[in-house]
């Protein structure tokens, strides 16, 4: 029997257009509750951002521009010192990127091409399309392989692209990377493209794509010693070959001493934090205990500047972040599906909120994760058994999916952990993560095992095992 004969008849029986319809309408009626009360309340909502996007290309602020583009002025300068002991420590500009992100900059100037806030928000606006259709293509794949759609049915392939770009295009972290100016946009949308190269088994090409992440922000680089301990060969090559090549470059242009300063930023932003609402962290938590008052920064009218030093803040963020990527490393591996799609997903997911800062745009990459788990569960069959996880999928994906404002009215009272919610939808979904297994033919053309060359199931499409059932 052929691979694809198999797959079909070992499959559950899949669920139609009745899964897609729910879906469909979940995402609908979830956005548009809360985006009723955002306007209410007259603030940015999925709605306007979708808005801005659709009808306003590179009309959006300058968050990430602005720091950027001030500490490139200041390397082409070549002032005496480095670039974070003036800009970041003296004159108080919040650039927190390593040397290695202004690459794309440099590589723009080399061509004639002068970097502006306009055309990189115009950047970006090809950067949510990208995401869009690359979360499209993820989806319809894992719905064959799940049993979700029948390879055959184009109808459905085609309801089932359709929803996933209604998905990105209404889902607040992803598009407040946008309206916000935000480089934060190309790592959801490169993050979504190695989602889909780990699909099609293309692992030297999502290592390449994860260590292209790693020179915009550093906090992926803990996925060196993921791959190490999954024996992801290949991963681990095209991650090395990137970030070696990013560091090399960034050296060469902007000078050994720049980069190796980027640590005292490092250490000032995991002693420190954030502790605006838009942090949604252990960091964030504890910061908005301790000043309840500090949470809303700018939204008051208030600059916004970094809290004062507190070891309680300091240490529980280094504890917490260091059980978090010891059970992503560890305890997950111990799982049928080690080195599986949703093992790569959860140490992604990990490395996010355990991370000091984690904005709300950084929850962008969760998009893929939501679909992955989606379709892990359909291909599980046996609905009624998984009710409490569904439920718990679903609540976490209608707080992700939107800005829950009125949280903030709990600002100043001893409920503020209220407006951490993001970051309690975040540890549910990775809380599902460490229950539930990727299928085996999750994995592309050939299963990831262990040592990263595949496994003896013919082409990957073998029936779920009782382990992965689990």
């Amino acid at each position: 029997m052929s691979a694809r004969s198999s797959h079909s008849t070992s499959l559950p029986a899949p669920a139609g257009y009745g899964w897609l319809l729910v879906s469909a309408l979940f995402i609908l009626l979830s956005v548009g509750v809360f985006n009723l009360i955002d306007r209410q309340l007259e603030i940015d909502s999925t709605r306007t951002v979708l808005t801005r996007w659709l009808l306003h290309p590179g009309d959006a602020w300058i968050d990430s521009w602005a720091p950027m583009l001030d500490a490139l002025d200041w390397l082409h300068e070549r002032h005496d010192g480095t670039v974070y002991q003036t800009i970041f420590f003296q004159q108080h500009i919040k650039f927190q990127y390593p040397p290695t992100s202004l690459l794309p900059f440099a590589a723009m100037e080399a061509v004639g091409i002068t970097p502006t806030p306009i055309l990189l928000n115009e950047l970006n606006w090809i950067w949510i399309a990208i995401t869009a259709v690359a979360m499209a293509v993820f989806c319809v794949t894992l719905a064959e392989r799940s049993g979700a759609a029948a390879a055959g049915d184009l109808r459905l392939r085609a309801l089932t692209a359709l929803t996933a770009v209604v998905a990105t295009l209404t889902f607040f972290p992803v598009m407040i990377a946008y309206s916000l100016g935000q480089e934060q946009t190309w790592i959801n949308a490169v993050f979504t493209l190695t989602a889909l190269a780990w699909i099609y088994d293309r692992r030297l090409a999502a290592g390449a794509l994860v260590g292209a992440i790693c020179l915009l922000k550093p906090q992926f680089a803990v996925f060196l010693l993921w791959a190490i301990l999954r024996r992801q060969w290949p991963f681990l090559l095209g991650w090395c070959v990137v970030v070696a090549v990013g560091g090399v470059a960034s050296i060469a242009l902007f000078g050994l001493a720049n980069n190796l300063d980027y640590l005292s930023v490092v250490r000032f932003l995991g002693d420190r934090g954030e502790t605006h609402y838009y942090n949604q962290s252990v960091n964030g938590l504890l910061n908005r205990l301790i000043s309840p008052a500090d949470s809303l920064g700018s939204d008051q009218g208030l600059p916004t500047k970094f809290p004062d030093h507190s070891a309680l803040v300091s240490y529980g963020t280094l504890l917490s972040s260091l059980a978090l990527i010891a059970a992503a490393l560890l305890l997950r591996g111990r799982k049928a599906d080690r080195g599986g799609l949703l093992d790569f997903m959860t140490a992604a997911l990990t490395f996010t909120i355990a991370s000091p800062i984690a904005w709300i745009h950084h929850y962008g990459i969760i998009l893929p994760i939501f679909a992955a788990l989606l379709f892990a569960l359909l291909a599980r069959g046996a609905p009624a058994r998984d009710w409490g996880v569904w439920a718990v999928l679903a609540i976490s994906y209608a707080i992700a999916a939107n800005l829950i404002y009125p949280a903030n009215f709990t600002a100043n009272t001893p409920f503020n952990f209220i407006q951490s919610d993001l970051f309690f939808a975040g540890l549910a979904l990775l809380w599902l993560l460490y229950r539930v297994s990727s299928p085996p033919r999750f994995e592309g053309a050939s299963r990831g095992a262990p040592d990263g060359r595949g496994s003896a199931t013919a082409g990957g499409f073998a029936a779920p095992t009782s382990a992965a059932r689990r």
